[in-house]
């Protein structure tokens, strides 16, 4: 296959008694729009098959969903935690940890940053609204809305020099916000490229080695609004068919 192959991890989800595995669409445009071939990733209660998705993608991104189970990253429960998936945390957290091993080249998206830091040894805010005085909710303060994904918006400040600035070329950008957990101690192997307003961070990057980057934020739906959002994908794409061409040339 020409394109790099980039997996994208999926969630489980019940609609009227029926069970689907289910992800946004604007996922699998950002990789395509990108250069890459998506193929969608289910999530197993095993990890019999980790290996040969392993083998057969050049890329991952972890998608957004559940909130990260406290337990993963050795906490107990600060308050009634109803949206959590422990088999997708336990297959999400392997998948990462093997790609990584591998030297995939990772983009993590909300709930894939998060994830991300916790595999690495991070720790999570339970609830930012319960735990931070922040100044402004990162979640829909409405119900409705929530449901419906709908956003708020906020300025982010991209850390000088880092590789998120390099991708993007801004100081400062307006981003979406669809999350009421955020990362409290970052991982010793990660950098932080970006912060809001209020000092959550917002962007997260390997120190060295090969490509991975987290991001609160929803890039995949911001790629009509600005090129730098696009780049991000791009990048990402870049680094894996690098990867790609280097390992068939040592066959």
């Amino acid at each position: 296959m020409k394109n790099p192959v980039v997996g994208i991890t999926s969630f489980c989800d019940c609609e009227h008694s029926k069970k689907y595995t289910k992800i946004r669409c604007s996922y699998i445009n950002a990789v395509y729009r990108a250069g890459g071939t998506p193929i969608i990733i289910p999530p197993f209660d095993t990890q019999k098959h980790l290996q040969e998705y392993i083998d057969l993608i050049d890329a991952l991104v972890l998608s957004g969903g559940e909130d990260l189970a406290p337990a993963s990253y050795g906490e107990t429960k600060v308050f009634e935690l109803k949206n959590i998936n422990p088999d997708r945390d336990k297959w999400e957290i392997a998948l990462f940890k093997e790609a990584y091993k591998a030297q995939i080249p990772i983009l993590g998206i909300c709930r894939g940053m998060q994830l991300i830091n916790v595999s690495l040894g991070g720790s999570l805010y339970q609830d930012i609204d319960h735990q931070l005085d922040c100044g402004f909710s990162h979640l829909p303060l409405d119900l409705e809305k929530r449901e419906n994904r709908e956003y708020v918006n906020h300025k982010i400040n991209i850390i000088k020099d880092t590789q998120l600035d390099k991708i993007l070329s801004e100081d400062d950008l307006t981003v979406n916000s669809h999350h009421h957990q955020a990362i409290k101690e970052i991982a010793q192997s990660l950098n932080i490229s970006a912060k809001s307003e209020c000092g959550l961070i917002e962007a997260i990057e390997n120190k060295k080695g090969s490509f991975l980057m987290g991001l609160q934020w929803h890039p995949e739906d911001l790629i009509d609004n600005s090129r730098s959002f696009i780049n991000l994908f791009s990048e990402l794409i870049k680094v894996a068919k690098t990867r790609k061409d280097n390992f068939c040339e040592k066959k």
